[in-house]
């Protein structure tokens, strides 16, 4: 998504054209292995146009995934099908031509859009983490709705905004190659670029998660301590129920011994647990969260109780019976595991672009800036692994996400 310096191409080019004979059949021999090329690199395009038409449709679609969150993947995956669509094709035709032959004009849109998809991913990217450090440290503000959807009508155009910001001084003369050339031939302009779409952004979102992942750790520890204290509670009655049980067992010797002539001990036997958890109609899941009743206020509004879900626990009494009670999980609770659980989901998102991007970032720079002899195959090869990435996205969801994965098979299976 970051432009590409793709004189590397025509190097390459030429050193096959100054290494070789010039004669027909070499010509002919060389044209089978380009067009097996470029037939895997629009296979991709494909692939990433499909993933991503279906990311937003889910979201469109289905009322579950219609979430602050969501809208911004959404974006994301604008940006990749922008990417497939404006961008990636001009890369094909580079790959295979090895030179450039429209007008100096196409050239800037082209590396503009290059460089301004390459930002709103990333920048969307650190959007979501923000999103996702609002949800987990300040969830009754992150639930309110009408904030929710304004936060993230802002995120989204500033996300965008800037995105065009950062890549436009391309369109306005900055970039002079020459003719048959479509590359960014100022260094300033790379390292300005790479630090400014790739690497401050990246920073940023590394930092928030980082923030996530102390605030889930700080919670955890929080819900140990009050078990372990649960627990204390308990074992201070244990001696109580020692004594009740030992008192048990010699009353049940007494009574024995008056009938003859054997002498039955019997001894209390711990009763088995089992837990099943009521399914909702209207959530399909191992959990119902049914709206309690509301009750009225001395000003006529109804007071909403929180939320809570239901489940039976089953007991196998020692005489054979059992014994079912009504126990709750509070809403908040199931709230909480669900963002957790979301917040992983998007940090392997993020991990995942890193692993892809890194790698051109790094080359990028150093191809302007250093002497360093980097093969023009390995420097292609990391241009296509950060393409890769508009592909994988929509396949983490799926892997990750249950709603997500049934809303897919949903639209295939329309």
């Amino acid at each position: 998504m970051d432009p590409l310096n793709l004189s590397w191409y025509d190097d390459d080019l030429e050193s096959r054209n100054w290494s070789r004979p010039f004669n027909g059949s070499e010509g002919k021999a060389d044209r089978p292995h380009y067009n097996y090329y470029a037939m895997l690199l629009t296979l991709l395009i494909f692939v990433i146009v499909f993933g991503n038409v279906l990311v937003c449709m889910a979201v469109s679609r289905e009322k579950a995934l219609q979430t602050t969150t969501n809208y911004l993947i959404v974006s994301l995956a604008v940006a990749d099908l922008l990417v497939a669509t404006l961008v990636m094709p001009w890369v094909v035709y580079l790959e295979v031509v090895g030179e450039w032959k429209f007008s100096r004009v196409h050239c800037d849109i082209f590396v503009t859009l290059d460089v301004m998809m390459c930002t709103a991913s990333i920048l969307n990217l650190c959007a979501i983490s923000i999103d996702r450090y609002t949800a987990v440290a300040m969830p009754m503000l992150y639930n309110t709705r009408y904030s929710s959807r304004r936060r993230v009508t802002v995120m989204i155009t500033i996300v965008w905004v800037l995105s065009f910001t950062i890549s436009c001084p391309l369109l306005f003369g900055l970039n002079n190659t020459d003719q048959n050339e479509c590359i960014i031939a100022n260094p300033a302009f790379v390292v300005y670029s790479s630090i400014v779409s790739f690497y401050v952004p990246f920073l940023v979102t590394l930092l928030v998660y980082i923030k996530i992942y102390i605030v889930l750790r700080r919670r955890r520890k929080r819900v140990n301590t009050k078990r372990s204290s649960r627990a204390f509670r308990a074992n201070l009655k244990a001696p109580l129920k020692e004594a009740a049980r030992r008192a048990q067992e010699l009353e049940m010797e007494m009574l024995s011994s008056t009938s003859p002539p054997e002498r039955t001990r019997y001894s209390p036997i711990a009763p088995s647990h089992h837990q099943l958890t009521l399914p909702n109609a209207s959530h399909h899941g191992l959990h119902s969260t049914p709206d309690s009743p509301a009750k009225p206020e001395k000003n006529g509004h109804a007071k909403d109780h929180p939320k809570i879900a239901k489940f039976f626990e089953i007991q196998t009494m020692p005489n054979g019976k059992t014994r079912t009670s009504l126990k709750s999980i509070s809403r908040r609770k199931l709230s909480q595991q669900k963002e957790k659980k979301a917040t992983q989901m998007l940090a392997i998102v993020l991990g995942v672009f890193i692993i892809c991007w890194l790698p051109f970032f790094i080359t990028h720079i150093l191809n302007i800036h250093c002497d360093c002899n980097i093969p023009p195959v390995l420097y292609s090869a990391f241009t296509w692994l950060g393409y890769v990435n508009s592909a994988v996205n929509p396949i983490i969801y799926t892997t990750f996400n249950i709603e997500f994965r049934k809303a897919f098979l949903k639209i295939l299976h329309c």
